[in-house]
């Protein structure tokens, strides 16, 4: 059953229009017709400001789908329970570990879950916080990925990550995931950074899904430190896909969004803080 897809705005991204206000994180809001799903939460302030700019609340939402457990996809989650107290919430286990990046010539970087927030997910009640460890549908129409395979060798986490600050123990991100909203035009594929990488994400929910068609991608893609190489086979499989459209954003990185402005014919418009569409694009 397709959902009654009807919008999809940007709410927090490292890039902004004016009047709202930037940050390395991300958070969408889908409007599926008669159920509205907040998708990740950006890193800390944003998420509140923008909405008020906008003149919107969150008391409304159906569904909160975190998309993984960095700091800059979860930092707003008290905010977002303290709008809607009771709203489902959908995140897999995992989104509690412990992890850093550590990049050459720099000390460790925690980017866990701060602990306000992880702390305000663990007080909700259990039928509250679904855990979601293999495809999940949410509502009608509207999927979680879960876990997804990782079976393109050229597709890495997409950076120096590990679960301990000595380096030692790389963190393969198991919670990464992604959600997709099938329509009438084909499916809707929305990231939150994709360190699963993007070929195994949309191979994973063709097969889950059964549909072949992708309509448009949106979200972070995590190909700013990505190979020529992978960029190249990346294209090839998304020209097979032939999305209409893509709006890549936060994580993706300008060189990954040029390259495929070059090489696609689907159209690809870079998103930001108050980037809106509709089903009539």
């Amino acid at each position: 059953m397709s959902t009654e897809f009807q919008s999809l705005e940007i709410l927090v991204d490292n890039q902004t229009t004016q009047g709202l206000i930037a940050e390395h994180g991300l958070s969408m809001l889908i409007n599926a017709g008669r159920k509205t799903i907040l998708f990740d939460a950006g890193q800390k302030d944003a998420l509140e400001q923008n909405t008020k700019t906008l003149g919107m609340n969150l008391t409304h939402i159906d569904a909160f789908a975190l998309s993984h457990g960095h700091y800059d996809h979860t930092g707003a989650v008290d905010f977002v329970l303290q709008e809607n107290p009771e709203v489902t919430v959908y995140a897999h286990p995992k989104i509690f570990s412990r992890r850093f990046s550590i990049y050459p010539g720099k000390g460790p970087k925690e980017i866990s879950m701060p602990p306000e927030e992880r702390l305000s997910l663990e007080n909700l009640a259990d039928a509250q916080l679904q855990w979601v460890r293999e495809p999940k549908k949410i509502m009608d129409g509207i999927w979680l990925t879960g876990p997804i395979p990782r079976f393109q060798p050229l597709e890495d986490v997409g950076g120096p990550f590990f679960t301990d600050p000595e380096g030692i123990e790389p963190d393969p991100i198991p919670d990464d995931m992604a959600m997709w909203l099938e329509t009438p035009k084909g499916l809707l594929v929305v990231c939150g950074c994709c360190h699963s990488g993007l070929i195994n994400t949309l191979n994973h929910m063709v097969a889950v899904s059964g549909q072949k068609r992708i309509w448009g991608i949106v979200g972070g893609l995590h190909l700013k430190n990505a190979s020529k190489h992978r960029l190249e086979v990346t294209a090839n499989v998304l020209r097979a896909y032939e999305p209409d459209f893509m709006v890549p954003c936060h994580c993706t990185g300008e060189a990954a969004i040029n390259y495929f402005k070059r090489n696609l014919n689907a159209e690809i418009r870079s998103g930001f803080a108050g980037y809106k569409f509709t089903g009539d694009m």
